[in-house]
């Protein structure tokens, strides 16, 4: 049975701020989505063809083909009886040009909604508008949507939309802080944020250059008693990582790298266990805070856990050096080495356009968490060095078969001059389409992502796939001295254990730590200024420039030649030892 969007009517006029929203992507909410209200109930077999079609792919989750079923749908002659169905339909296309990564897609869909259908308030479709906005990094309206959301819904929709909005202000620093105070219209919103801000005034001028423009004089901040710029006599150095659980091996791998960097200083780290959770990560940080001993904090690993509590340190004053490879959560107190989404795609961007020469690409990508992104900062890092991406096509994950995504290409090619293809997938994925599209298209280049470097999965295809390259951000059998040096010692350290890019980007944060100790840094302040020094550090992962705008690193550009993974150069030549792909 087919069941309609659930409404309320409204005499509220519907000006443009009404047409942004946020999107309803948590499951708790789909049971919500379409509570009936409508005079009649449309058994699915009863409904149009295309509707169907469109039904059945959504619940397979083919978004690209549901879309097209939805528009189909809604740009036909319908009769009365199929009315009612009209705003499911919208919702739903909406919802899959989200997760398909097309969000200005998913928002113009919402606006035709409203338009087709006016003087109805969806909560719905204002947490989608702002989920919307908030993937296209316009938070503070995401804001406003959630807040609409949150007035407009009760029960569970109104406690989901409120959830959205703590956990979007538990990631913002305090001048953020302070702009989301002005954004929101009641005072129930206003006081979540007054208590994100603690004691200081929300309307300070103190609070709101706490996160300074890059380069400048860090604010003392005081949180719980402790005074960041304070020396203290025994500093100590917090580490937030999961070493129960069911990442407890990764969590233990990092701490072998942290422990390797700091030598000697290692019995002055304070580890504390986040299980991989959340929650138990700000319950480790908010004792870390309050403890004047801990100058700063390595970790946390995961990247749902550094988005909770990255934004708390911030507030506190109290250094943090991330390992998850989250964006946007760095600050004036907060730095990040860890291998990024953007920093990947800077990488190969300016390999393929700079030394390659090349101008047009085309993308294909997974609709999930590791493809979505890497696809949005390709196209960026392309359009800002002039170049185009002249197609771009989303796939399930679990797909196995990839014929239509090749005939994609293959237009691309003929009718646009694509001249390299961008997959952004891991090795289970990335292997059999790129195989199958070398075999279709012998000439185009094949640009892949850090997913790519399983020389178990590659060393079959190796040779298939000559002249490929990916990016990583450790390839243990570099030539670089730096890597090389570490790979000795962690293998001394350890039993002979090959480290992997977890060990690497552990060490090289605990580096970073320990360079910032040596200057005798003291304080909390001391230590944010020291992590900050304009300098160039050769680690485990390559080159890291330090200044204070944050830090830049050379990742490893890879390319198989002959059967054999290869290092490149940064200016694109082949480095001088080549490595066997199935060591």
């Amino acid at each position: 049975m087919i069941e309609t969007l659930r409404s309320r009517p409204t005499g509220r006029p519907r000006g443009g701020a009404r047409r942004r929203g946020i999107a309803a992507c948590a499951l708790i909410l789909l049971s919500l989505l379409f509570a009936g209200c409508g005079p009649r109930v449309v058994p699915l077999e009863d409904t149009p063809l295309p509707y169907r079609q469109a039904e059945d792919s959504f619940r397979l989750g083919n978004y690209e083909k549901a879309a097209r079923g939805y528009q189909i749908f809604l740009d036909g002659p319908k009769s009365e009886d199929y009315e009612e169905l009209v705003p499911r339909a919208y919702y739903r296309l909406a919802l899959s040009e989200y997760r398909r990564g097309r969000y200005q897609e998913c928002l113009l869909a919402l606006d035709r909604m409203e338009q087709r259908v006016p003087d109805k308030e969806w909560p719905q479709v204002y947490t989608l508008r702002g989920d919307a906005e908030l993937a296209r990094g316009k938070t503070m309206q995401a804001l406003r949507w959630w807040e609409q959301a949150w007035q407009a819904s009760d029960g569970e929709e109104k406690r989901a939309a409120k959830q959205h909005i703590v956990d979007a202000l538990d990631r913002m620093d305090a001048a953020s802080l302070n702009k989301a105070r002005d954004v929101f219209t009641t005072p129930e919103m206003r006081q979540l944020v007054d208590a994100k801000l603690g004691p200081r005034s929300p309307t300070s001028p103190a609070v709101a250059s706490a996160a300074s423009a890059p380069g400048q004089p860090l604010p003392p901040a005081q949180v719980s008693g402790v005074p960041s710029d304070q020396p203290v006599a025994t500093t100590r150095i917090g580490v937030l990582l999961p070493l129960s659980g069911e990442f407890a091996p990764y969590g233990q791998r990092s701490l072998n790298g942290i422990k390797l960097a700091l030598g000697p200083l290692a019995s002055q780290l304070d580890v504390k266990d986040t299980k991989g959770d959340p929650a138990a990560a700000r319950v480790a940080l908010d004792a870390m805070v309050a403890d004047p001993n801990i100058v700063t904090v390595v970790g946390p690993l995961r990247s749902k856990e550094a988005e909770i509590i990255a934004p708390r340190a911030e507030r506190a004053g109290l250094p943090m050096v991330l390992l998850a490879q989250s964006e946007g959560v760095t600050g004036q107190w907060v730095l990040q080495p860890a291998m990024t989404s953007a920093r990947q795609a800077a990488a190969l961007a300016e390999y393929a356009m700079g030394s390659q020469g090349q101008k047009k690409f085309a993308v294909l990508y997974p609709n999930d968490q590791y493809g979505t992104p890497l696809s949005s900062a390709f196209k960026e890092q392309v359009e800002q060095r002039g170049g185009q991406v002249v197609g771009a096509l989303s796939y399930d994950p679990h797909q196995r078969e990839f014929s239509v995504e090749a005939l994609s290409v293959a237009k691309w090619v003929k009718d646009d001059g694509a001249q390299a293809v961008f997959i952004p997938d891991f090795a289970t994925n990335a292997i059999p389409l790129a195989t199958q599209l070398r075999k279709a298209q012998p000439d185009i280049a094949l640009l892949g992502s850090n997913g790519w470097d399983d020389p178990t999965s590659l060393a079959p295809v190796a040779a298939d796939l000559d002249g490929a390259v990916f990016v990583d951000g450790f390839f243990a059998s570099s030539t670089r001295s730096a890597t090389q040096q570490f790979v000795a010692g962690y293998r001394g350290a350890y039993n002979g254990t090959m480290p992997e890019i977890l060990e690497a980007q552990a060490y090289d944060a605990g580096l970073l730590v320990m360079r910032a100790l040596q200057t005798g840094a003291r304080s909390r302040m001391q230590m944010a200024q020291a992590l900050r020094a304009p300098r160039t550090i050769d680690g485990a992962g390559g080159l890291m420039s330090v200044s204070a705008d944050g830090i830049q690193r050379q990742l490893f550009l890879l390319r198989l030649t002959n059967g054999t993974i290869s290092e490149l150069t940064p200016s694109g030549k082949m480095a001088p030892r080549p490595v066997a792909a199935a060591q």
